[in-house]
């Protein structure tokens, strides 16, 4: 209800009077830094499941000062005007800054995802196409940041979590999708959106259902649970645009489709034919890709592999990325757009530094698509970052002196060198690999459009989530992570 009230309670005589009504739940109170009025109380919900900032004068009327919170648990102010609050449910610190401008919110938000791109290989794709002065599509973009990638049961992350951290905010344990480590549903990015009635779409190389789609459209305690996830996405979220490899896990047992192997599904359900009766346009190869008519399509399905996509890639990641923005971007709501090059992890692994570099190519060739829809439709967030790095990537100018790298790869003998691959203006360059494993290193992270200036810096990779948020819901709020993971307590036996 709303009917906690605050009370003014004399120190002498311990007798208390009514001083202001009609609160809901009110968790910290606090004067304003000169210890006067106003009286700033946070209030943990207000019935709708926001908390709520409320402003009280000397008379005991209250008024919003700022809504849209998570739970709150406390508020200070400081010398300079600036008011902290806290968010119980997030473990996140918001500033408040005084005479903050009006930001506009993103009317289009893009995210692109190199699985296993560090900065190396960003690098190795720059030198290859531009050469050591030049520049990637995403090299363009003016905010610069790096996030750290640690999941919250390991330094080394693995792409559920990665992924599931830049979809919800939230750190949770290596291989779990869209949930937090006690197996609560967490709400993505994507989700958001739809609830705003915006457009929604993911395209990967890899499969459809997997970690790093997955993470932004589905809620399983394991990422494993493919079937379940690509259930999820057409029948539960129903993705608008859903393009990439992986049919196997669409179809049932026994049941082929475009490609050799049969179906994967053991509840008998060909998602293929469901999602063509609820309005799926259904694709299964470049021709049939090619043909789409974005214009006359709201809800595409197009998957191109049985597994992950053979390369070259066919249709390229560029021409879906195109496609994907032709169809949701008729939607007048806006739309959110998640882009994987998956297969620069699996490329990592096997310390195949050509594949890096083409695969990395490609996904700046999608940036570049993106960028170019941008430059028409103003609002439009681009973000361009990796979930972990994969190798423990390195190039240099000169050979290493490290042993060659081996086909296939031998995890039991980095590190290695590859090279030498040239610059376009002959330079030569080399590759070295430090092991064909997921690494803890930092991730590189650009963006363009409205609220990119956030990733400037030094971050957690659950601050992506945090900007494209506010970007979307413009909150007028900047969001401070102070708790980067979960910390359980480990009790020891005999106290140890």
């Amino acid at each position: 209800g709303t009917h906690d009230s605050i009370f003014v309670v004399d120190p002498a005589i311990g007798t208390r009077t009514l001083f202001a009504s009609n609160f809901v739940a009110p968790e910290g109170l606090r004067f304003s830094s000169d210890g006067q009025f106003p009286l700033f109380v946070v209030q943990e919900g207000t019935g709708s499941g926001l908390g709520m900032l409320s402003r009280v004068e000397a008379n005991g009327s209250h008024t919003p000062f700022c809504t849209g919170f998570a739970s709150l648990e406390d508020v200070i102010q400081d010398d300079d005007g600036r008011v902290y609050v806290s968010e119980d449910s997030t473990g996140l610190v918001i500033v408040i800054e005084p005479g903050t401008p009006q930001r506009s919110d993103a009317q289009a938000i893009i995210l692109f995802v190199g699985d296993g791109m560090g900065e190396a290989h960003r690098s190795a794709g720059r030198w290859s196409a531009e050469g050591q002065s030049g520049a990637l599509a995403m090299d363009r973009m003016p905010a610069v940041g790096w996030s750290r990638t640690g999941s919250a049961d390991d330094p080394i992350t693995d792409s559920a979590a990665a992924s599931t951290a830049l979809a919800t905010g939230t750190k949770t344990n290596n291989g779990v999708i869209g949930q937090d480590p006690y197996g609560n549903n967490l709400t993505t990015i994507l989700e958001r959106a739809q609830a705003r009635g915006m457009a929604v779409g993911l395209v990967t190389t890899v499969q459809m259902s997997h970690a790093t789609p997955a993470a932004f459209a589905a809620h399983v305690d394991d990422r494993n649970k493919m079937t379940e996830i690509a259930s999820q996405m057409v029948l539960t979220t129903e993705v608008d645009v859903l393009l990439g490899g992986g049919e196997d896990e669409f179809l049932p047992e026994g049941i082929n489709g475009c490609y050799p192997e049969s179906g994967e599904r053991t509840d008998g359900s060909n998602l293929i034919t469901q999602a063509q009766a609820a309005g799926y346009t259904y694709v299964c190869d470049t021709a049939g890709f090619n043909a789409v008519d974005p214009a006359s399509t709201t809800r595409l399905l197009g998957l191109f592999a049985d597994e992950g996509m053979a390369r070259p890639f066919s249709p390229s990641l560029a021409a879906m990325t195109q496609t994907a923005i032709d169809v949701l971007s008729q939607d007048p709501d806006g739309f959110f757009l998640m882009v994987e090059a998956g297969q620069i992890d699996w490329a990592s692994r096997d310390n195949d530094a050509t594949h890096v570099i083409s695969d990395t190519l490609g996904l700046d060739d999608a940036v570049a698509a993106a960028q170019a829809y941008a430059a028409t439709a103003e609002n439009t967030l681009i973000v361009a970052t990796a979930v972990h790095e994969t190798g423990g990537m390195t190039v240099a100018l000169t050979p290493s002196g490290l042993p060659e790298c081996p086909t296939p790869p031998d995890a039991a003998n980095p590190p290695c060198a590859e090279g030498p691959f040239t610059m376009p203006k002959g330079t030569p360059f080399y590759a070295n690999w430090d092991s064909t494993l997921h690494t803890a290193a930092n991730v590189p992270s650009t963006a363009q459009g409205p609220w990119s200036d956030l990733l400037s810096g030094v971050h957690e990779n659950t601050r992506v989530h945090f900007v494209m948020h506010i970007a979307l819901e413009g909150p007028g709020k900047i969001y401070l992570p102070i708790i980067s993971k979960y910390l359980p307590v480990v009790c020891k036996e005999n106290g140890g």
